[in-house]
Order: C-alpha cells, then sequence, then structure tokens
C-alpha cells in the first residue's frame, strides 16, 4: 500500500520495534492521547494530569468491508501479543475480535504513521496523527486537538464497501484516577460543515475532569450512536452487539435517535462513530477525524505543586481562549490546511539540515516534553513546569532551574515561554538578598521552597543574558537589577564566593540533589559563565564598574580552575568542607558539618563538568577555559563513562541502560578512589546530561563522539524497549532531554576538522 505524504520521514521502526511507541498528541500546555506503534488510542490525557498507559474502556478503531455477502471486521491494532496466559484468557477489551498486522511505524514528530495489514482482508489502512508545531507560533502550537487522517485501499480488483468506526466511551469525569461518570451526555453535533458528536456532562464543576469534547469528521456520510441499544446486556452481550452490528452493517444504530440523550445513570454512555465509503477497485480514500478537547480546570493539589491555602483549583490558559470543544473545532476549521502547511515546513526544514539523522531525531522527538504534563499555562498565560512526569502527578515541581538551564529547545522555538519563564523566577522567586529559590512555588506569590541552588542561579543569570539577545536592550534594561542581585548573592559571607577569587567554595547545592563543598567544575565553570554573560550586560547597562570586576573574577577563576583542578586529563573537585556557617538559603542539609562530606566527586570524571562551557557556547561567550585542556577533559569523559553495553557495570540507583545497550555515565573513577558514598546518581545514563556532552563534543571537534554517544541514546529509545517519544530521567517527558536541540545547531557552527 502507498500512501502520498508531504512530510519526510526521519525515522522507520519495522514490526520488531513497535511495542513501545506512544506517540502524543496535542499541544503545549493542553494534555494529549497517543497513537501506539501498535494501533491503540491511549495515554488520554486531556484533564490536566499525567497517567500514562490510561484508556477508556472504549477507545479503538475499527475496520469493516463487505463484497458481495461477505463482511469482515478488524479491530486496527496489532494482533493480540501480551497477557495471553492471564488466568481467565487475554484480559484487553474485545479480545475476541480479530486484530491486523502492525507493520511499520514512520515518524517525524509531530506526525506518525501506523502501517495495518491482513492479508484475509480485502483492504488495508494507515494511520496517521498529528497536532500542529510551529516555532515562534504558540497559539498555533498550544491546541487541544488530534487529527487522525486515515487511508484505506482496496486492494481487490472488485468494488468494496467500507466504514471506518471510532469506539469512544464517553469519559468526561474520569482521568483513570478519579471517577465520576453520573450524568454525562452525548449528542451530535454540527460544525463548519463537519459532523460528529459531543461529550459533556449536565452539571458544571469547577474541577478538573468538567469539560466537552468534539469528535468530528468532514466525511459525506457520517453516523453517529449516541447510545448503543445492546449496551449493558450481561455476558459481555455489549460486545456481541458492536460484533453483530458492524459486521451486518458497517455501523452502530443509534438508541432513541428521535429523543435527547438522557444523563447517564452512575457509569457513563458509550459511543460510536462510522465513516461510510464506497472504494474502487484499488483506490484508496481518506477518513479525517477531528478530537478536541476543552477541559477548563487544573487541580494543582491533585499534581503535586501546590503550597496554598485557598482553593488549588486554578484555570488552564489554553482553556481562556475557547469557551468549549466546539469552539475549539470552529476556531481551529478553517486553519487547519495552514497549520498542517506550516507544521510539514518546520520539520521538512528539520530534516533537510546538514546533521546526521540520529541528531535530528533527537532534536525532534524530544520536543514532546513542551507538550506533555511536564509544561502548563496558569490562567495569565505564565509559562510553569515540572522536570517531568511520574505516574498521575507531576514529578519535581518548580520551574527547576538546574534542570531547565540544560534544554535548549524552549528559547530557540517559543522565546515567548522561555521569557515567562525566567520572569516568574525573577519575580516570585528571589529574595531580597538575591537568593534564588530554584523551585517556583504555586501560588506564585507564596513563596515556600527555602534553598538556592549554584549551579541554578548561575544558569538563570545566562539564560536571561540569552532572552536580553532575543528581546532587546529594554527587556534587559527592565530586570537587570534582579539579575546583578543574582550575581551579588554569590559574594555573601558564608556564600559560594565569599572570598571572590572567581571559584566557588562553599556549600553549593546542585542538579544531582546534593551539595558539593569545595572547588569543583560542575558549580565554578557555570559560575564562569554567568560572570561572563554579567559582564557583557552590566556593560550594555552602563554599569562598568560592575562589569570591570565579572570580568576579573572570571579571569582570575579561569586561571586557578586550570591550574588547580585540571588532572592532566579532566577537572575534578577539591572536597572541602566550608569554614564559616554556609550563608543563608545555600545548604538544604546538614552535611556541610561533617569533616568528611558525602555524596562528593573528589577525583572523579563527571559528564557535566563542563556544563557552563556548553551554555557558554550556545549564547556565544566563547572558551572559558584553556581551550586544549576543555577539548582534553572531553575526550577523556568519553573514554572513561561511555560503555558499549553494560555487561560488567554494576550500580545502585535507576537502570536506564542495561545489558548489551550502550550509554555514558554520570561519574566514573578511572584513577579508583570512588567515595563510599558518592553523588547518587553516578552509576546511571541520563540523556540530557548525555546530550550536553555530545554538543560539546561536536563543539570542539569531537565529531564521531558524538554521534557515538547520541546513537546509544536513540538505540535505546527505538520503540522495542522504549518509546521513542519519551526520555525518562525523574519522570517521562524529562526538560533536560531538550537539551538536544542543541545538537543541530552546533554540529552546522563546526567545520568537520578542527
Amino acid at each position: 500500500m502507498m500512501t502520498a505524504s508531504d512530510w519526510k520521514v526521519l525515522a522507520r521502526y519495522d514490526s520488531q520495534h513497535l511495542r513501545e511507541i506512544a506517540l502524543p498528541i496535542g499541544g503545549i500546555g493542553t494534555g494529549f492521547f497517543c497513537l501506539t506503534g501498535r494501533g491503540e488510542l491511549t495515554d488520554w490525557q486531556v484533564m490536566s494530569r499525567p497517567h500514562r498507559g490510561w484508556r477508556p474502556m472504549y477507545s479503538h478503531l475499527l475496520l469493516w468491508t463487505r463484497q458481495g455477502h461477505t463482511s469482515k471486521l478488524r479491530i486496527m491494532e496489532n494482533t493480540l501479543t501480551e497477557g495471553l496466559s492471564a488466568d481467565f484468557g487475554a484480559p484487553q477489551v474485545m479480545a475476541g475480535l480479530p486484530r491486523m498486522r502492525a507493520s511499520q511505524f514512520e515518524a517525524t514528530y509531530p506526525f506518525g504513521r501506523l502501517w495495518l495489514e491482513d492479508e484475509t482482508m480485502p483492504a488495508s489502512v494507515t494511520v496517521e496523527a498529528f497536532n500542529p508545531l510551529v516555532p515562534g507560533d504558540t497559539w498555533a502550537s498550544s491546541l487541544p486537538i488530534g487529527i487522525l487522517t486515515i487511508s484505506v485501499q482496496n486492494n481487490t480488483l472488485q468494488p468494496l464497501e467500507s466504514s471506518i468506526t471510532l469506539l469512544l466511551s464517553n469519559f468526561v469525569g474520569y482521568d483513570g484516577v478519579a471517577y465520576d461518570l453520573k450524568d454525562n451526555i452525548t449528542e451530535r453535533t454540527k460544525v463548519a460543515g463537519w459532523r460528529g458528536m459531543r461529550f459533556a456532562k449536565m452539571r458544571e464543576e469547577r474541577n478538573p475532569r468538567g469539560g466537552t469534547m468534539a469528535i468530528l469528521s468532514d466525511s459525506d456520510d457520517v453516523r453517529v450512536a449516541r447510545r448503543w441499544r445492546f449496551r449493558d446486556r450481561p455476558w459481555n452481550g455489549e460486545i456481541l452487539g458492536i460484533i453483530d452490528e458492524l459486521l451486518a452493517k458497517g455501523y452502530i444504530q443509534d438508541d432513541e435517535p428521535d429523543k435527547p440523550c438522557p444523563p447517564s445513570p452512575q457509569d457513563t454512555w458509550d459511543s460510536s462513530l462510522s465513516v461510510m465509503l464506497n472504494l474502487q477497485p484499488r483506490e484508496t480514500r481518506q477518513v479525517h477525524l477531528l478530537i478536541c478537547w476543552h477541559f477548563p480546570y487544573r487541580n494543582l493539589q491533585e499534581t503535586g505543586w501546590w503550597s496554598g491555602n485557598g482553593s488549588p483549583v486554578v484555570r488552564n490558559y489554553y482553556a481562556t481562549l475557547f469557551t468549549d470543544a466546539e469552539d475549539v473545532a470552529r476556531q481551529v476549521m478553517p486553519r487547519l490546511p495552514e497549520l498542517r502547511q506550516r507544521t510539514v515546513r518546520f520539520v521538512n526544514d528539520v530534516v533537510s539540515r546538514k546533521a546526521p539523522a540520529v541528531f535530528k531525531e533527537a532534536a525532534l522527538f524530544n520536543l514532546t516534553a513542551l507538550r506533555s504534563h511536564t509544561c502548563f499555562r496558569l490562567e495569565d498565560g505564565t509559562f510553569v513546569a515540572f522536570e517531568g512526569c511520574g505516574g498521575n502527578t507531576g514529578c519535581c515541581h518548580g520551574s527547576c532551574t538546574h534542570v531547565w538551564n540544560y534544554e535548549q529547545a524552549t528559547i530557540a522555538l517559543f522565546p515567548d515561554l522561555h521569557r515567562s519563564m525566567l520572569e516568574s523566577h525573577l519575580k516570585y522567586g528571589m529574595t531580597p538578598a538575591g537568593a534564588q529559590r530554584f523551585r517556583l512555588s504555586l501560588p506564585l506569590t507564596n513563596p515556600t521552597w527555602q534553598a538556592s541552588a549554584a549551579d541554578g542561579q548561575m544558569g538563570l543569570i545566562v539564560r536571561c543574558y540569552m532572552q536580553a539577545q532575543k528581546d532587546g536592550r529594554e527587556w534587559l534594561r527592565q530586570w537587570y537589577p534582579a539579575v546583578k542581585s543574582l550575581m551579588e548573592f554569590c559574594w555573601q559571607p558564608g556564600g559560594w564566593d565569599a572570598d571572590r577569587d572567581g571559584v566557588m567554595e562553599g556549600v553549593q547545592h546542585n542538579t544531582y540533589d546534593v551539595e558539593f563543598m569545595g572547588p569543583n567544575p560542575l558549580c565554578s565553570v557555570w559560575y564562569l559563565c554567568a560572570l561572563t554573560a554579567m559582564e557583557r550586560m552590566a556593560r550594555q547597562m552602563g554599569d562598568d564598574t560592575f562589569a570591570e570586576t565579572c570580568k576579573q573574577l572570571r579571569e582570575k577563576g579561569s586561571r586557578w580552575i586550570d591550574k588547580n583542578l585540571f588532572n592532566g586529563r579532566y577537572y575534578v573537585q577539591k572536597v572541602q568542607p566550608p569554614r564559616d556557617t554556609p550563608a543563608p538559603m545555600t545548604a538544604m542539609s546538614d552535611e556541610w558539618r561533617n569533616p568528611n562530606p558525602r555524596f562528593q566527586v573528589g577525583n572523579g570524571c563527571l559528564i557535566d563538568q563542563l556544563v557552563g562551557q556548553y551554555k557558554a557556547k550556545r549564547a556565544g561567550l566563547g572558551d572559558l577555559l584553556d581551550r586544549y585542556h576543555i577539548r582534553t577533559a572531553l575526550e577523556h569523559i568519553f573514554r572513561y563513562n561511555f560503555r558499549r553495553n553494560m555487561r560488567d557495570h554494576y550500580h545502585n540507583m535507576r537502570t536506564f541502560a542495561t545489558g548489551d545497550e550502550s550509554g555514558t555515565l554520570i561519574c566514573t573513577w578511572p584513577d579508583g578512589g570512588r567515595p563510599e558514598q558518592p553523588i547518587p546518581y553516578w552509576g546511571e545514563c541520563m540523556t540530557g546530561f548525555e546530550y550536553q556532552l555530545a554538543v560539546l563534543l561536536i563543539d570542539y571537534g569531537l565529531r564521531q563522539e558524538a554521534e557515538a554517544v547520541v546513537k546509544a541514546i536513540r538505540g535505546r529509545h527505538n520503540g522495542a524497549n522504549r518509546n521513542p517519544f519519551n526520555e525518562p530521567e525523574c519522570g517521562s517527558y524529562y526538560a533536560r532531554s531538550m537539551a538536544s536541540w542543541a545538537l543541530l545547531d552546533a554540529w552546522e557552527a563546526q567545520p568537520r576538522h578542527q
């Protein structure tokens, strides 16, 4: 079967690499559902909280065909292979209905296409899914919709009757965790010529699960069953009714079609939409399904980010732009061709770039983090984010600076969102002394987090410089006093650089969720980067005295680090408990009191010892240390930390690479001397850290090593074992993975030989 495509395919997954594929379909801050590599419509996370893997009772696509007196029916999902040995047989809904064979999945995020075949069927199908993604147009990229295009090909030399049916339970009121399906109604609807069904609840509540959905098609013959006459029949009689009605005529008859849908009792109504087709020999026809949703509210307490005394229920920004799901459809439909064209143009431009295909795949496919429940927008449009998603809550709240500092996608593609996050930190996250709470509280006006992270605060300064490059002098003028105070906080008594020698020695909380004691490359190179950015901002503001102070500290610190922390191969930590009481906000634990503090790097080789240099390159700040030392350190990080396989790797924490998989470890001790209790994540492979290393390898001419690092990551997320569209760290859809976006510019910026 041939399907014409206007978007270039970046990745193809064969039948052995489909099991874990789940392509999210939704906009920034809207939630999503997924099309899987097996054809399932799952992960219905449209109600403002994550719940990976959940699907309502019915959310199935079915193909019906009839030639002469022979009718056939297939669920458009892969043949069942899991759960077959369960105590009472296969546990899946409608397990007794034949499935098809999923043969291939093609993807260039946000597009995905699944190929389904069955040699006993006269037709084959593909299912394409996407949601608009247009850099620079946040509205177009934040739409609560999913667009399915189903292509049906008649593979015979005879005319063929056919239909595509979507079975979908009206799950308004149920997100897979909290349950309230009473008073649901399903009605027929028509919007701008598209016809289908509308899900709603008779009563209105300020509740994340209260809202509307619209499922619509532009086909000529659309048949909706709001309720089924065979519902709730015993002994799975409901499923037998589905089989009998669809086999007989290709659609399900609406029960009491001339009456309004009554509100559901304790359970809900199951509904269906069928599109009827007549295909000539060898003809291919397309069915378009537009799925829209509008769930106005979000319960911040349920998702794990609330420290207020009032109601934790807030309004989603996207919901302020539309009145309900039908209004979403009404506004979007006239623009669908344009939105598709602009999305196609974006992805085709990425595919056409010079970087290796695996780099482009990593860059594009990790944009899912922006369009998952990792990120959302408050009612006034403020962009906030977790680090990732876990279970049915967010994971690690607060727009955490020491994580979000690594990613490069937001400022490159949606600088307005990057600006919004920065401004929320500068306005609500700072103490009068200039300490920056690396986790914001909600409500924003009730700050409760009582700690600053050295790497997080320095990275925030650099990101402000990068935003000023985008927005200009006036934006910088507005926020310069706050940014300056972020730097001055370093020099407080007991602070990170109390002696003003350009090197951080104090108690340095950081992205490894511990405090480093004494000079170390992670925090000190971030400091050099921030000093360089601060110098440039100060000069733009005419603050030359402060600029000169930052310059002198940077030069002094750079010389000291090269002389004292570089061991000839890489940069190390000098473990040094503080002599004085740490400055307020710098210590989250009492470990600084320990004369032999735990959770240190010491003479270890840390994967992101030069992350400040990584960010400096993105900001155009040049080399922060001796260039030869930087390149030598990068060579040795790859030599010591990269593993071709994990057969002889022993570690005690989370496992993101195993067996014959490759990856780059967080920290190794090539000369021995690993602390008895080292930094917590030392033995893990976390993709955001790996990407920043790969980008730096490119920056300094080590292209083959960079390719090896990225190929290892994407090899682990190959569809067979892990989802190509989800690279977890502390939770799914992890923000740090968007460091991968920097691969593209880095590759094109550097000559092949240096």
